[in-house]
């Protein structure tokens, strides 16, 4: 496992393979929730909202903490955040040079880079909807390699802030502190 703090949230990528990559996930969630909560419950709960499963958002109910987790290729990454320090969090990977097919889900307007397209996913996770949010409809503010805000219709705004991790890998963390919201952003 190795790691990083971006203010204040703690972050773990570690390789896996396909068949181990959730629990490897789950393996890095909880030993980062030990080092921000020493002696919480930190069962991990996971629900898809859309069909029920046992996959999806990543919840410590029992734990003072948010965790949002992303894989790319042989690469799992992890936040995990005090509540009392994030409202809400999500993390997004692509492999450098990954070519998603993103055309139709921003069609007419041409599609985000990379970078730009974790953005969106880090800021629907961290909105809690997923994709059940059009990405289209995401705005993110000018210059994300250095950071910036993005706005999630009917759930306000993220901080976005590019991470340094895993190596070959673009990594991007949306979060949001208790307090007012970034101001509205454009469209990506």
């Amino acid at each position: 496992m190795q790691g990083a703090t971006v203010e204040g949230v703690r972050i773990a990528w570690a390789r896996t393979t396909p068949g181990d990559r959730r629990e490897t996930g789950r393996g890095l969630i909880r030993a980062l929730a030990a080092e921000l909560a020493p002696g919480a419950d930190l069962r991990i709960e996971q629900r898809c909202p859309v069909c029920g499963g046992p996959h999806g958002r990543p919840l410590l109910p029992h734990a003072p903490l948010l965790a949002s987790a992303a894989y790319a290729g042989p690469w799992v990454v992890v936040a995990v955040a005090r509540r009392q320090d994030a409202d809400a969090l999500g993390i997004d990977v692509e492999l450098e040079g990954a070519a998603p097919e993103l055309s139709l889900l921003f069609a007419p307007a041409d599609p985000p880079d990379l970078r730009g397209w974790t953005a969106i996913e880090a800021a629907l996770k961290a909105d809690g909807r997923g994709l059940m949010v059009p990405p289209d409809r995401v705005r993110l503010s000018p210059g994300l390699s250095r950071g910036g805000y993005a706005t999630v219709p009917d759930g306000g705004g993220f901080r976005i802030l590019p991470v340094a991790a895993a190596p070959g890998t673009i990594v991007t963390l949306a979060l949001r502190r208790p307090g007012p919201d970034p101001t509205p952003t454009r469209r990506p």
